[in-house]
């Protein structure tokens, strides 16, 4: 896995403020530790309409700037996504 501490533990506890105590996921070209660069890709276990989702990954990504968060980040819902992601995602997941 290709992130620091410190960078896990903002993206937790802007997570966790923002859509409560849910399990996260890292997937994605971060996983890999022969890759360089890239995205970080995170999919969380959580039971929302996609209109609440949207509000929260608005509030997700407010309180990842206020932590001086300057990397890249993306944000799905795994519920909700499709067989296809739901695999590629399971198929490399961390749950950090």
């Amino acid at each position: 896995m290709r992130l620091e501490k410190i960078v896990i533990g903002k993206i937790k506890d802007a997570v966790y403020e923002s859509f409560g105590n849910v399990n996260i996921y890292l997937f994605g070209s971060r996983t890999d530790d022969m890759k360089k660069g890239g995205d970080i890709d995170i999919a969380i276990d959580v039971n929302l309409t996609a209109t609440q989702f949207r509000k929260n990954k608005i509030k997700f990504l407010v309180n990842l700037f206020k932590k001086d968060f300057d990397l890249k980040i993306d944000i799905v819902n795994y519920n909700t996504k499709d067989s296809l992601l739901k695999k590629q995602i399971e198929k490399n997941a961390i749950l950090i």
